[in-house]
């Protein structure tokens, strides 16, 4: 569904209220699920985590290589 430049879409209305007016649990549920806007975010932070990752373990795997590389052997 496109939506024309410089309109605003319509809100989502409520498909089911409770005894005091308010939006019922299972209306929020399914618009938490349908909101894809932090989907990005997400994903972003799931790579973020990975690469970090993979830094720290192959910081630990060659710490001593690259140690051992740069020491300067005492006289």
């Amino acid at each position: 569904m496109a939506i024309e430049p410089g309109t605003q879409p319509k809100p989502l209305e409520p498909r089911r209220l409770n005894s005091s007016g308010e939006e019922t649990a299972m209306d929020l549920l399914l618009k938490f699920s349908a909101d894809k806007a932090g989907a990005t975010a997400v994903e972003y932070a799931f790579l973020i985590t990975f690469i970090a990752v993979a830094i720290a373990a192959s910081v630990r795997t060659f710490s001593s290589a690259v140690t051992n590389l740069f020491a300067i052997p005492w006289p």
